[in-house]
């Protein structure tokens, strides 16, 4: 195993340094299919987490007697780590009792110190860039317990830690609403499509509908094989979790040196692309904007490309409430998991005319232009967060 960050020293620790070790307990405490658990459980994933700033967006109730692999019991309280890619920052201080995955520990605080300032530390760049990340051929980035523990920590007195914790919760306070204000501007164009065009899913709607496959200029699916090509620059590669509900996210980005071959040129993303998941969370979708340069997808997700509809609008009929009780109808009623081009080809939207679908897209594209004035307000927010947290830790705040 190499290691990218320098080792923790071997000296006595300088004056208000700790180990981590002294600061918290894992907890140790497996849930084994073997042991025939029993009963129902709240599970809390790493894809539960969101990255940088410890909120828990999302949880799955489970019943334990049908586990096929091992969980990790954390407690109310405790810090719930995720290991691997430790530069996501998933670090999470739980609401309740539950289980997690074992790629994420679980650590108990010691009276010494407060939790919610440890966990600001281990969301830190100084822990990571102290502690040692591995990495291992075909493994993913991780930190060992071994390393966590031996990790320094600033150590004041407890009331300082008290007092640092809640600068560090107002600052992350205003991220927060700001992501919220995000959160309620991408809720609005389902909401304009529906005052626009209806619900043709319900009783009463008398709009004509079309299948795709009457206005579909190209439809393609993406291919497997991609993972010796990953680089870590290079063209973008677009995979199922970065296509929301009619949002395209690139805050988690891979990046691939394309082979020169057809099947490479045919998963390449055009402007105005919209593409759909058509594996594992069916129905997400989203268009590909202008400027963003050769692209690809995976397997998972769909290209649909035609010169006779706006994409906004077809992209935002296929989110829609309509849109997607019809692709979920599709999934139930093959052999399959997923969806195959003729499913796709058969999807029904309405038949509105072209100009009512820009005058929908006009709309859509003021919104756009509101939530990057949040996004960029958002990241002075989160400069000015990660600022306030380097003092923090180096006793400056």
């Amino acid at each position: 195993m190499s290691v990218v960050a320098r080792s923790c020293p071997t000296v006595s620790p300088p004056v208000g340094m700790r180990p981590l070790g002294e600061v918290i307990e894992f907890r140790n405490d497996i849930v084994h299919p073997k042991d025939r658990p029993h009963g129902p459980a709240t599970f809390v994933g790493l894809e539960h987490i969101e990255r940088d700033t410890g909120i828990r967006i999302g949880s799955e109730q489970i019943r334990l007697e049908d586990m096929t692999g091992r969980r990790a019991r954390f407690c109310r309280g405790d810090i719930v780590y995720g290991y691997l890619r430790p530069y996501l920052n998933k670090v999470w201080i739980a609401e309740f009792d539950g289980l997690c995955s074992v790629d994420q520990y679980v650590f108990k605080v010691r009276s010494i110190a407060d939790r919610n300032y440890v966990a600001y530390f281990l969301r830190s760049d100084q822990f990571l860039k102290t502690a040692p990340i591995g990495i291992s051929p075909g493994q993913l980035p991780r930190i060992r317990s071994g390393e966590i523990v031996e990790t320094l920590i600033p150590l004041p007195p407890l009331d300082e830690q008290r007092r640092i914790a809640t600068i560090l919760d107002q600052a992350d306070d205003l991220r927060r609403k700001r992501r919220q204000a995000l959160e309620y501007l991408t809720l609005l164009p389902q909401a304009f499509f529906t005052n626009m065009f209806g619900d043709w899913s319900r009783p009463g709607f008398n709009g004509r509908l079309f299948e795709l496959g009457e206005r579909i200029d190209f439809l393609t699916s993406g291919s497997r094989g991609w993972a010796e090509f990953y680089r870590e620059t290079g063209d973008l590669f677009i995979r199922i979790q970065n296509v929301k509900h009619d949002e395209l996210d690139l805050g988690d980005v891979a990046f691939v040196n394309p082979p020169p071959t057809a099947e490479a040129r045919r998963t390449r993303v055009q402007p105005g692309d919209v593409l759909l998941s058509i594996t594992a969370d069916l129905g997400r979708t989203a268009v590909i904007p202008t400027g963003i340069g050769d692209a690809y997808i995976n397997q998972h997700l769909s290209i649909i490309r035609s010169s006779r509809l706006e994409p906004r609008y077809l992209s935002a009929a296929l989110a829609s409430r309509a849109g997607q009780a019809i692709i979920q109808r599709k999934n139930r009623e093959g052999v399959k998991a997923g969806l195959n081009f003729d499913d796709i080809r058969t999807l029904r939207v309405p038949d509105v005319p072209l100009d009512l679908q820009r005058a929908f897209a006009a709309r859509v594209a003021e919104i756009d232009a509101l939530k990057a004035k949040h996004r960029a307000h958002l990241a002075k927010l989160d400069a000015l967060f990660a600022s306030l947290q380097h003092r923090a830790f180096r006793g400056e705040l």
